[in-house]
């Protein structure tokens, strides 16, 4: 949820939550790109740099 969704909560409770919430998802994405990038270059990049 972008920060702009939170303004239509008023109580800071509520901000806290959704700004932790966007946090989590975040970093649930970050992880899965970066995993998503180890797989790649542990397949193409280092099989590569064996055959030179």
């Amino acid at each position: 949820m972008p920060y702009i969704a939170t303004r239509r909560l008023h109580d800071t409770f509520g901000k806290k939550v959704s700004r932790y919430l966007s946090y989590r998802k975040a970093k649930r994405m970050y992880n899965g790109i970066n995993r998503s990038m180890m797989l790649f270059e542990a397949r193409y990049l280092k099989s590569k740099m064996s055959h030179t």
